[in-house]
C-alpha cells in the first residue's frame, strides 16, 4: 500500500490530467493572439504596453525554456489542487479521491474547463486567483503556512491580468462590506484577520505590479495602454462623441476631433482596426497624454454620470450573459499570427510542428455542441441552489459555509463582469474564464446534501400517500 502523501499526489496527478484533456486532445496547448504577446514578452522580460508581464514570467520559468506544455500542466496542477481541496471540505461524503474524481470528470464535461486550463492565457488564474482567497476568507486553510501560500497564489494571480486587480479588489471588499451587514463577523462565521489578511493580499497587487514593471525597464503602471482601453469603452458607449461634440469648436483641440463623425461602432475596432482614428493617427502611445485628459474630463462632468451608470450596468448585465467557449480562441493562429512567430523562437522552434499540426491551427476545433450544452448547465446550477435556499430545511444543511461560499461566488460572477464589460469589451472569454465557479458550487452543496434532500422528499411523498389512502 501506498503513503497517504504519495497517494495523495497520485490524486493529484490524475485530477490534473483531466483537466489537461483540451489539449491532449488538440495535440497542443490552445493559444490566441494574444498568446503571442505573452510569450514574447516572458522570452525577451520586456513589459508589454497593453498587458502585465506577469503571466510572460509565469510562461518562462514554469516551461524551464523547454516545453510549453509544461505552462498548462503547471495551470492544471494548481487548479486540480484547488478544487481537491474543495470537494475535501464541502463534500465530505466523498471520502474516497475516486469519488472526488468522478464528480471533477463529470463537471469538466458538462463545462468544458479544460479548454480554459489548457489556453495559454492568463484566464486561468483569475478562477484559481478566486478559489484560493476563498479558502482564506472561509476559514479552510488554518495553517499559517498553508494560508501565506494561498495568499501569495491570489497575489500571483491578481496580477496576471490586468482585470483581476481590481475584480479582486472589489471581491474581498464587497465580500467583506456584505459579511459586516449581515453580522457575519459578529456571530464568529468569518474571522476578520482571515479577512483583512486577504484585502491586504489583492490591495498589495496595485504596488507590487507596477513595481514588478519598473524593475524589467517600463513604467510604474499596471497597464500602460489603460487610458486607450477606456477611451475604446467610450467611443462604444457614445459618450465619447457627446465629449468631442461639446469640446471640438474652432481650434480642433484633440486629434479625435477631426473623426468624431466617423468614430467606430466599438471599442475592438477602435483598439486593434487599422482604419481606426487611434490608429491612424500614431496609435495609443502617440496619445495617452490626450486620452488621460479626456477620461478625466469626463469623470469630473457630471452630466457625463447618468451615461455611465446606464452603460455599466448594461455592460454587466450583458457580460454576465457572455459566458460560452470559443470567442477567444480564433480558429487558426498560423504562419504570420503572433503566436507562430513566438512559438517559432521559442526553443528554437522545438515545438513548432505540434503547434502546426494541432487540431485548433488545422481549424478542426467545434465548441458547437458544448456551447449548446453550456447555458442549460448554468441554468440548471442557478435553478439548483435558488430551489435549494428557498427551502428553510435545505438552508438549515447547507448551513453558513454553504451560504456563505454561494455569495462569494456570486459576487465574484458580477464583479467580474463589472470590471471587464463595463471597463473593457463585453467578450465570452472574460466571462467564460470564472463563470463555471456557479456549477461548481453548485455540484458541492448538491452532491454533500442532495442525497439526503431527496430523500427527505421520498418520505414527505409516502407519507402523503399514506394519509390520502386513510
Amino acid at each position: 500500500m501506498l503513503p497517504p502523501a504519495t497517494a495523495r499526489f497520485g490524486w493529484l496527478l490524475l485530477t490534473s490530467l483531466v483537466l489537461l484533456f483540451g489539449g491532449l486532445y488538440n495535440g497542443f496547448p490552445l493559444v490566441t493572439y494574444d498568446t503571442g504577446t505573452y510569450l514574447g514578452s516572458g522570452l525577451t522580460l520586456s513589459v508589454p504596453d497593453d498587458r502585465p508581464l506577469t503571466y510572460g514570467l509565469f510562461m518562462r520559468v514554469a516551461s524551464l525554456q523547454f516545453s510549453l506544455w509544461l505552462v498548462v500542466f503547471f495551470q492544471c496542477l494548481l487548479l486540480a489542487g484547488l478544487l481537491l481541496r474543495y470537494l475535501e471540505v464541502y463534500v465530505p461524503r466523498a471520502r474516497h479521491p475516486a469519488t472526488r474524481l468522478a464528480l471533477l470528470l463529470a463537471f469538466g464535461w458538462a463545462t468544458g474547463l479544460s479548454w480554459i486550463s489548457c489556453e495559454l492565457m492568463p484566464d486561468i488564474f483569475t478562477a484559481i486567483g478566486l478559489l484560493a482567497l476563498g479558502l482564506v476568507l472561509l476559514g479552510h486553510a488554518r495553517s499559517q503556512w498553508r494560508r501565506a501560500g494561498l495568499l501569495l497564489l491570489a497575489l500571483v494571480s491578481a496580477m496576471m491580468h490586468s482585470s483581476n486587480v481590481l475584480t479582486f479588489s472589489l471581491v474581498v471588499s464587497g465580500f467583506g462590506a456584505l459579511a459586516a451587514g449581515r453580522g457575519w463577523f459578529r456571530r464568529g462565521w468569518l474571522r476578520p484577520a482571515y479577512w483583512r489578511q486577504s484585502l491586504a493580499a489583492v490591495l498589495a497587487a496595485w504596488l507590487v505590479l507596477p513595481a514588478m514593471h519598473r524593475a524589467f525597464g517600463g513604467e510604474f503602471a499596471i497597464s500602460r495602454a489603460a487610458p486607450a482601453f477606456l477611451m475604446g469603452r467610450l467611443c462604444e458607449t457614445g459618450i465619447l462623441e457627446r465629449f468631442l461634440d461639446d469640446h471640438c469648436g474652432w481650434n480642433q483641440a484633440y486629434s479625435l476631433c477631426a473623426y468624431r463623425d466617423r468614430l467606430p461602432n466599438d471599442a475592438s475596432s477602435f483598439m486593434w482596426s487599422p482604419d481606426s482614428p487611434m490608429n491612424q493617427t500614431g496609435g495609443w502611445n502617440a496619445h495617452l497624454a490626450e486620452y488621460r485628459g479626456i477620461i478625466g474630463q469626463v469623470l469630473r462632468t457630471p452630466r457625463y454620470y447618468p451615461s455611465l451608470a446606464a452603460e455599466a450596468a448594461q455592460a454587466t448585465l450583458r457580460q454576465l450573459t457572455h459566458a460560452l467557449h470559443g470567442n477567444g480562441a480564433p480558429p487558426a493562429c498560423g504562419v504570420d499570427t503572433p503566436p507562430y512567430s513566438q512559438v517559432q523562437v521559442f526553443n528554437h522552434g522545438y515545438e513548432l510542428k505540434e503547434y502546426m499540426t494541432s487540431l485548433q491551427n488545422q481549424s478542426r476545433l467545434d465548441f458547437t455542441a458544448l456551447n449548446e450544452r453550456l447555458p442549460w448547465v448554468y441554468v440548471l446550477a442557478l435553478l439548483v441552489v435558488l430551489a435549494g435556499l428557498a427551502r428553510p430545511g435545505v438552508r438549515r444543511r447547507v448551513g453558513p459555509a454553504g451560504g456563505m461560499l454561494l455569495v462569494l461566488v456570486g459576487v465574484a460572477l458580477v464583479a467580474n463582469a463589472f470590471v471587464t464589460g463595463s471597463l473593457a469589451n463585453v467578450l465570452d472569454r472574460l466571462q467564460v474564464r470564472m463563470a463555471w465557479l456557479l456549477p461548481f458550487a453548485a455540484l458541492l452543496l448538491a452532491a454533500e446534501h442532495g442525497p439526503a434532500v431527496l430523500l427527505a422528499g421520498l418520505r414527505l411523498l409516502r407519507r402523503g400517500r399514506q394519509l390520502a389512502k386513510n
